[in-house]
């Protein structure tokens, strides 16, 4: 998960933050902002989205669904991994995300990195 700043000071209450943005953009639908953008963009230069890639590419996958853009809401965005390739992809995607000023989010252990 990736969440534009602010976010809260208190990692216990980055969840609820999360969740309170993504029911803002079921509500208000407004367009993602370019830093999530930008970020897709990056990641799938060095992990291409499962939706481009051939069947007999796909155990390879880095991501788990797809399109990545599916995941973008306004503020914030859900990018599912392959359990086998987290150890791989998320330090890439913390770098990244870092980069352009967005906070990861690792909910299976529960840490939250800001940039």
């Amino acid at each position: 998960m990736i969440s534009a700043l602010p976010i809260p000071a208190d990692d216990a209450e980055v969840w609820g933050d999360f969740d309170t943005r993504a029911d803002a953009f079921e509500q208000h639908g407004k367009a993602p902002l370019a830093a999530l953008s930008e970020l897709i963009e990056r990641l799938t230069t060095r992990f291409p989205c499962i939706s481009e890639l051939r069947e007999d590419q796909l155990e390879n996958a880095v991501w788990a669904d797809g399109p990545l853009v599916d995941g973008l809401m306004h503020d914030v965005a859900v990018l599912t991994i392959v359990p086998s390739r987290v150890a791989a992809a998320l330090p890439v995607i913390r770098e990244v995300a870092k980069v352009l000023n967005l906070a990861v989010y690792d909910p299976q252990a529960e840490q939250v990195w800001r940039p």
